[in-house]
């Protein structure tokens, strides 16, 4: 007779792809047939976060050990990680971390044989490198890039990846990128440089010739290249179709039929950034992603800028995920735009608490509608902000059709269809990623290979 206790770990292991979280944790202490399926789930994903960090003492002091330290002891679990994400270190005194989490870290990563996603949001990166060194599989590297000229050279060793991100590089690392890119020119298909100094118009249009599959290319706070020096270097290495040679001191009118993924951190003061994205979303006829930041929250996003997401000419933009972050957008902006991007499946914009059923109403239209985040700031006015209630998420469920995700204060709402209610709305603690830049895709609508 089959049973759950006796079933092949391949189908186990099938099953239990479906769970995450605290979920995996408990399927683990039912019986050791599910203990055994459950432990390349489990392990898959390894990520140390600030609350891991305050409550973490070296084993010899008590307190919360380190997931390092475990993966150090037991290689056999090692094999199972592909993705490590360490958001927080933990501090003895102020900039300086615990030596035991480093060489337990350090150790771990060297037992991760099969590890493709590596993320260090704090300044131990040195510490690892070495134990980075032979990874085969790794293909994503996120880091805080501050390292000297040995290490930048121990960082070049790393020749199998597909993204990277950099975030404040030093002068050492910027000036090896084009030593580096050689290595990377097969694979390399995403890079993020985010705050330096270093970064010019000199150094990219050296760089972006030597990687020829590069499809994302982000350059954020580099004072020294602004959006026209970015344009400039990108059209100078693969010249956009029908559009004429871009200068440093005119805005380039180029057209970008296969952009997929745009981020625009908007100055509502500047005329030259309004003809600028008038430009852009001319011919953005294959656009599934488009991330807009506004400088200041307090200004009404600008009814120009809804016109360019949402012409009156009756086109409709393929927009699958519209991101409004730090702006205010009234009931008509929100139906105007429910209007026009008809196969929206993500949005992430300030919602209106008070007037929820109003906002509801706006959105209906969209019947692809799946995922819809709320990225209000709570200290962007002053007295308490109204939260979402259960009702106002039963009611937003009922009128969207296919809406089953409500991110907001701190909490995901997940439905599902019940016969009595309706819908059944289930909250769940939520905290957003902390190293995942604002103006970074998000993986499901990622760079094709």
């Amino acid at each position: 007779m089959v049973t759950a206790d006796n079933l092949n770990l391949d189908v186990l292991e099938l099953i239990f792809a479906f769970i995450s979280g605290n979920d995996l944790v408990a399927v683990s202490s039912v019986s050791k047939s599910f203990l055994a399926g459950v432990i390349p789930c489990l392990y898959a994903t390894v990520s140390f976060t600030a609350k891991h960090a305050k409550r973490y003492r070296p084993d010899s002091e008590g307190g919360m050990i380190s997931p390092f330290l475990t993966l150090r002891n037991h290689p056999d679990l090692a094999v199972h990680v592909r993705h490590i994400a360490i958001h927080c270190a933990p501090f003895i005194a102020a900039g300086q971390v615990y030596p035991k989490f480093l060489s337990e870290t350090a150790d771990a990563l060297k037992a991760c044989k099969n590890l493709t996603s590596f993320v260090c949001g704090p300044r131990i990166i040195p510490s690892l490198l070495v134990s980075l060194q032979e990874k085969e599989r790794l293909q994503d590297v996120h880091i805080y890039a501050a390292l000297t000229t040995t290490q930048g050279e121990m960082l070049q060793q790393i020749t199998t990846l597909r993204s990277l991100t950099l975030d404040y590089p030093t002068w050492n690392v910027v000036d090896s990128l084009t030593r580096w890119a050689p290595s990377l020119q097969r694979t390399l298909s995403h890079l993020t440089i985010f705050m330096s100094q270093e970064v010019n118009d000199i150094l990219l249009e050296a760089l972006l010739p030597l990687l020829p599959r590069l499809l994302g290319l982000h350059v954020i706070g580099c004072s020294k290249a602004p959006h026209t020096v970015v344009i400039k270097a990108c059209y100078n290495t693969h010249p956009f179709e029908n559009a004429p040679p871009p200068s440093l001191f005119c805005t380039p009118t180029i057209t970008l039929p296969s952009l997929r993924h745009l981020a625009i951190d908007v100055r509502p003061t500047s005329d030259i950034t309004a003809v600028t994205m008038s430009s852009l979303f001319v011919s953005l006829t294959s656009l599934s992603t488009l991330v807009l930041k506004f400088a200041d929250r307090q200004l009404p996003i600008w009814s120009s800028v809804i016109d360019l997401i949402a012409p009156s000419d009756g086109f409709t933009m393929p927009l699958k995920r519209l991101a409004l972050m730090d702006c205010a957008v009234s009931i008509d902006m929100v139906g105007k735009l429910s209007s026009k991007c008809k196969d929206l499946e993500m949005l992430e914009i300030p919602l209106p608490i008070k007037e929820i059923r109003a906002f509801t109403t706006a959105i209906s239209g969209l019947k692809e509608l799946h995922t819809l985040t709320d990225v209000g700031d709570a200290h962007a006015s002053h007295g308490p902000r109204a939260t979402l209630a259960r009702n106002d998420v039963r009611y937003m469920m009922q009128e969207c059709v296919n809406l089953r995700t409500i991110v907001s204060d701190g909490r995901m709402w997940t439905g599902r269809p019940d016969y009595v209610f309706g819908v059944m709305a289930k909250p769940q603690r939520y905290k957003a990623n902390a190293t995942q830049h604002w103006f970074s895709p998000l993986k499901e609508y990622s760079y094709p290979s």
